[in-house]
């Protein structure tokens, strides 16, 4: 699981007397649709170079019963000149579908021209950079690539059904809500987060820690520095932008926030959301005001959690605060959160993480 989970603790293979039999891992991805791989990006974990892989090879299938296929192999040139990346399960990684962390030291090969369409994959390595090492390391792999749309649904059967429709009931349905529900395509899909996974970029802070924890799904807390940034009367104000990586239209319905493990005057209690068509549009707002807890004693979460939560509601075993948008209906493809004030206007920005409920559309 290491070699995956999006941080910096290594995965570690004994390759005693089998320095000749490539090393490989197969990795079967948690959704039904299928992927183009465009790259494979592999991370050097934190002992000798030696042990660094210098050769990989790349093979897709179309379902477990199918057979493997080549889609390409190269070697592997190390950034930051073969520099050692700290072990660490708190140290996630940031990187995008065009580049790997530049924080940290990696390697890359590229399949430009593939188009091939596969739901699993098989990475192997042939060779170490030590050739005589008994052992291969490295502290992640990544395989930036293109998630496509599922398949349409079949058309409806043109016999009629055996059972006749049910009559309506005598009594009348409920008045509508005050704030109605906006309405959504049909085929669109109902997710706890649009925003993840995706890229976060972070402004307004002096020093950023973990920006990828702001949406990764885990209470590993988001941090913001404000010091000697400039204030607006007064008060720090810093703003993350997401831009998921399904690279879709969506629609946000429900904003919610995890507490981070300390520091509640560090939790942001007035908000402003906003959304974009593209990156050479305006942003424009979705919602703003205060969060509920503002004025609340609110308890705290441990970090590291892995969170567990639905469209319709939060990780209830968790600590974390929501607004809703009930009658907005308005697509964007990106989204930006601004963080107008923590609760003590403090020096620090927190939060364990952000989730944006709502409806991606196909």
């Amino acid at each position: 699981w290491a070699s995956v989970d999006g941080s910096l603790e290594k995965f570690h293979c004994d390759r005693t007397d089998l320095q000749d039999v490539p090393a490989g891992q197969v990795f079967s991805p948690p959704y039904v649709q299928a992927t183009i791989a465009k790259k494979v990006r592999v991370y050097a974990g934190d002992a000798g170079t030696g042990l660094d892989p210098i050769h990989v090879t790349l093979k897709g299938r179309i379902n477990p019963e199918a057979s493997w296929e080549s889609i390409g192999s190269g070697d592997l040139e190390y950034s930051n000149n073969n520099a050692r990346n700290v072990r660490s399960n708190a140290v996630f990684i940031e990187s995008t579908y065009e580049s790997g962390d530049v924080n940290y030291t990696y390697a890359e090969v590229g399949f430009p021209s593939n188009d091939a369409v596969y739901s699993d994959y098989e990475v192997s390595f042939s060779a170490t950079r030590n050739y005589n090492s008994n052992r291969l390391q490295f502290a992640e792999v990544e395989i930036p690539g293109l998630l496509l749309p599922p398949p349409p649904t079949p058309p409806p059967t043109l016999s009629p059904s055996v059972s006749p429709t049910v009559p309506p009931t005598a009594q009348p349905t409920h008045p509508p809500t005050p704030s109605p529900t906006a309405a959504v395509a049909d085929n669109a899909q109902a997710v706890n987060t649009i925003l993840y996974p995706g890229s976060v970029e972070s402004s307004g802070c002096s020093r950023t820690v973990r920006a990828g924890s702001a949406i990764a799904p885990t209470t590993e807390k988001f941090f913001c520095d404000h010091l000697d940034m400039p204030t607006q009367d007064g008060i720090w104000v810093d703003s993350l932008t997401f831009s998921p990586a399904h690279g879709k239209l969506s629609v946000a319905k429900d904003l919610r926030l995890y507490t981070h493990n300390n520091c509640a005057n560090c939790d942001c209690v007035d908000y402003l959301l906003e959304g974009r068509v593209d990156a050479s549009s305006a942003w424009e707002e979705i919602g703003s005001g205060d969060f509920p807890w503002r004025d609340q004693a609110i308890c705290r979460n441990s970090r590291g959690i892995t969170i567990n939560s639905t469209f319709e509601s939060g990780d209830s075993d968790l600590c974390y605060d929501s607004v809703g948008f009930p009658s907005h209906s308005t697509p964007y493809l990106d989204y930006k959160y601004t963080c107008r004030r923590t609760r003590g206007n403090h020096r620090y920005h927190q939060v364990g993480r952000i989730e944006l409920a709502g409806y991606i559309l196909e």
